[in-house]
This record gives structure tokens, C-alpha cells and sequence, in this order.
């Protein structure tokens, strides 16, 4: 069984395909050019195809399109490989690997803590607080195994079992002294371009959907501060220095300097709070009763006082 493909082969390869030169894969490995040579043979026997063909003459290596084909999978069977030993040494441990943005997790999360308290389950969270982007990107990566994500649309990948909670809106916060405080009907985003704005920093999906709204309408408004904190971007359209985008559900009864705004021109896009795992992977029981807990959150019908 020795001229089985092995993942050592295709480590070679795939190097050789990048650097097209034996001598100097065998010097990244540190091993003799006749080890790489019949690794490639190996290979090509084991899909009975030549991988790579030898110009003497002009003293290079082309790869084939059969190579070139088998150097794309390798990509994915070595991802794959990496996935598995990161998703192995985590299952040795009974701490669940979690993500969870800032908004959903103040907003939404505290519906379900006493559920996860009386399941046994919250202390076994080794939570994960980021941005949805920076989360799904760990969770692709299996760094985390399952995450609530906030995206602008639904997400369908399909690497990820997803379970959609629910769509919150987006609406225009200023500070109660702004004069846009005292409109009573949405705001055209149109007539915003004399206003000063207050950013996100970050990959954060309220800086993408404020960006989108500024190139959808074509204003070119001032963006005098970014921050990748919520609480400070609050403090600073309440204190009248800027104005800006949030979900609507984040300003609530206590939020008394500040106001919220329809916005007249909507965007398709919206709020959408989801739950991911990596397809494939296999859920511990915890890990069960955590997607089955988390799926309770109401989104939709969030209470006023949730702070």
C-alpha cells in the first residue's frame, strides 16, 4: 500500500506547482530531489495521469491540466485537514467555542441567558465577542464552532448551516437637540449631505450599511469620527457632534437623548440575526442544547426595556 497518495505527496506537489522546481522543494522540505520525484510519481499512479511534464531541453516543468486540477483540490483537502485537527483538539475540551457580536449580544442574548444557566450551559462558553464579519470568518476557519451573526442579507454559503432568527431595521439616530428630532416623517437620505456623521471603524456591517446608503444616494456627507465601540457612538450623537445609522432596536426608553428616525428611502437591506455551524461538523450534546436555547431568542418582538 506504500504508492497510496499520502498528504506528504500532495504537500510536494502543491509546493512544486508553485515554485516549478525540484531542487528547491526539495530544499524547503529538506529532503533529497528523489523523495519529491517519486512522490509526484506516486501521484501520477495513483490517478493514472501525468501531473507534470519535464522540458529538458529548455530545463523547466509544466503542469497539466490534470495537475492543475489536482492542485486546486489540494488547496481544499489541506483546509479541510487543518479544519479536522483544529475541530479534534477542541472537542477534547468541554468548553463551547462561541461567537458573539456586541449588538446581538446586548440586545438579543440576555433573553436566553437564565435558559442557559438552567441547561449548565453558560459556563461551558468560552465566548468569542467580535465583529459578524471577524466571527465568520473564525467560524469558516474553525477557530469558533458556532456563532450569532448580524448580516445585511440572509447568508447562504454552503459550507454553513444556518437558521435565520428574524429582520430588525435600520434607522437614523440623532441627538434630541439636532432639529431633525422634531421631524414626524422619515427622513429623505438625500437631503443629508450638509450633515456631519459619525462612522463605524472596522468591519463592521453599520459602517458597510451607512457606506451603502451614502452610494446609493450619491451624497458625499462629512465623516468627522470612526469608532468600532457602540457606546461611545451613542455618546457622541448624544452629544449632538455627529449623526449616524443603527439597528432601531438599539435605542430604547432609557436612551432619552437620543432619537430615532425612519428613513424614507430604505434600503433592501436590513438587520438579519442568524445562527451558524460549519456543515459537517458534528455537534456535542452542549453544543445541541445551545442551538436549540439560542433559537428562542425573539428577535422580532424585542421588549422596549431590554436594557
Amino acid at each position: 500500500m506504500e504508492d497510496n497518495m499520502n498528504t506528504r505527496d500532495l504537500d510536494y506537489f502543491k509546493k512544486l506547482v508553485e515554485k516549478k522546481n525540484f531542487t528547491e522543494v526539495a530544499e524547503i522540505f529538506h529532503v533529497s530531489q528523489p523523495t519529491i520525484t517519486q512522490a509526484i510519481r506516486r501521484l501520477e499512479k495513483e490517478f493514472d495521469t501525468k501531473l507534470i511534464t519535464i522540458d529538458r531541453v529548455h530545463q523547466k516543468n509544466e503542469i497539466t491540466r490534470t495537475g492543475k486540477l489536482l492542485f486546486e483540490k489540494s488547496k481544499r483537502i489541506q483546509k479541510d485537514l487543518a479544519l479536522a485537527h483544529k475541530e479534534i483538539q477542541a472537542a477534547k475540551c468541554q468548553k463551547i467555542r462561541f461567537g458573539l457580536p456586541p449588538i446581538i449580544g446586548s440586545l438579543y442574548f440576555p433573553q436566553v441567558v437564565g435558559k442557559l444557566a438552567q441547561a449548565n450551559i453558560l459556563d461551558k462558553l468560552n465566548m468569542i465577542e467580535s465583529g459578524s464579519h471577524s466571527l465568520l470568518k473564525q467560524l469558516q476557519d474553525g477557530d469558533i464552532d458556532i456563532a450569532a451573526i448580524g448580516s445585511l442579507l440572509p447568508i447562504n454559503n454552503p459550507h454553513l448551516m444556518a437558521k435565520h432568527l428574524g429582520t430588525r431595521p435600520f434607522k437614523l439616530i440623532v441627538s434630541k437637540n439636532h432639529p431633525l428630532a422634531k421631524s414626524s416623517q422619515p427622513v429623505d437620505f438625500r437631503d443629508l449631505s450638509e450633515e456631519k456623521f459619525i462612522g463605524f471603524a472596522g468591519q463592521f456591517i453599520h459602517g458597510q450599511i451607512m457606506q451603502d446608503y451614502i452610494d446609493h444616494t450619491g451624497i458625499k456627507p462629512e465623516i468627522i469620527q470612526r469608532t468600532p465601540d457602540i457606546s461611545w457612538y451613542k455618546s457622541l450623537i448624544r452629544a449632538n457632534i455627529g449623526i449616524g445609522i443603527l439597528v432601531g432596536d438599539e435605542i430604547n426608553q432609557y436612551d432619552h437623548n437620543i432619537v430615532s428616525l425612519d428613513i424614507k428611502n430604505p434600503l433592501p437591506e436590513n438587520f438579519n440575526v442568524s445562527i451558524f455551524y460549519r456543515n459537517g461538523y458534528v455537534l456535542k450534546d452542549d453544543e445541541q442544547k445551545l442551538l436549540e436555547i439560542l433559537e428562542k431568542m425573539d428577535i422580532e418582538h424585542i421588549s422596549k426595556d431590554h436594557y
